[in-house]
């Protein structure tokens, strides 16, 4: 049986790859910081094929042995965690651990890519848009942050304002299904992006507001510019598709509904998992 490790298994990206390998047949090691932690990884344990094929290893990024025991008998490691130092020494939170997470993440591709050539070892990245979608992790995440913001105005330090920014988006499933696509075809290799939609917030409020009209959406935007449109093309060729934002949207909130995070009178949610 294919067996593969995913690192930061409990993570909303890591939650959704372990989801799809249980799937697809895979035995999954997952690395998580707390195995027994049941509030961050209680809903890896009840995936379909869990209890049979998932066995979580608690491991520190930084802690070669420990990453090494979870290696072990895998044929592969799908590696989405990356260590972001939340607190600094005198136990101040770092300022804007957004930027330090981009930089962990940007520094730990290189020196994998770097090393992969060094070794002759086959190393293949993806890097990802705005990733938005259902969750199935019960901590929210810094991007459904940024998109339950859209829907509730104590999210915008605005108000009733908000930068009409252009972002690039993809849906968390489409980008699971690209990183196993890529993992399983012998033909891929180096650096991948992996967006589907670009829009202003203008237009994405628009679309929001189509489909779930009622909630605290933005009336006015500021013209400030964004990202420019990114090309998946390299990632188009291998086969990779997505699905209609309609359907990224209407899932997602309806996970939110679900999970009571769009409750009228609840506070913001303040706690963000890297």
């Amino acid at each position: 049986m294919k067996r593969v490790c995913v690192t930061g298994a409990g993570g909303y990206i890591g939650s959704w790859v372990v989801k799809l390998l249980l799937s697809k047949g895979y035995m999954v090691h997952g690395t998580v910081r707390d195995p027994c932690d049941e509030t961050k990884n209680g809903h890896l344990k009840k995936l379909e094929n869990a209890e049979e094929r998932l066995h979580l290893f608690k491991a520190d990024l930084l802690d070669f042995e420990s990453l090494c025991a979870a290696f072990v008998d895998c044929s592969g490691v799908i590696h989405v965690a990356s260590p972001v130092l939340l607190l600094a020494a005198s136990g101040n939170h770092v300022p804007n651990p957004e930027n330090w997470y981009a930089l962990s993440k940007t520094t730990a591709e290189m020196e994998a890519l770097n090393f992969g050539k060094q070794h002759d070892m086959t190393v293949v990245s993806i890097c990802p848009s705005v990733v938005i979608g259902p969750m199935l992790q019960s901590t929210i995440n810094a991007t459904s942050l940024l998109l339950l913001s859209y829907m509730k105005e104590e999210g915008r330090s605005g108000g009733d304002t908000m930068e009409n920014i252009r972002r690039p988006y993809t849906d968390v499933r489409d980008l699971s299904e690209a990183i196993l696509q890529l993992y399983e075809n012998p033909e891929s290799s180096g650096r991948y992006i992996c967006s589907a939609y670009s829009f202003r917030a203008k237009e994405f409020v628009a679309k929001l507001e189509s489909l779930f009209p009622g909630y605290n959406y933005p009336k006015f935007f500021t013209e400030k510019s964004g990202f420019n449109p990114l090309n998946s093309k390299k990632l188009l060729k291998l086969g990779w598709t997505y699905r209609l934002i309609e359907e990224t949207i209407v899932d997602t909130i309806k996970n939110y509904e679900e999970s009571g995070l769009l409750e009228k009178g609840k506070p913001f949610p303040s706690t963000i998992r890297f």
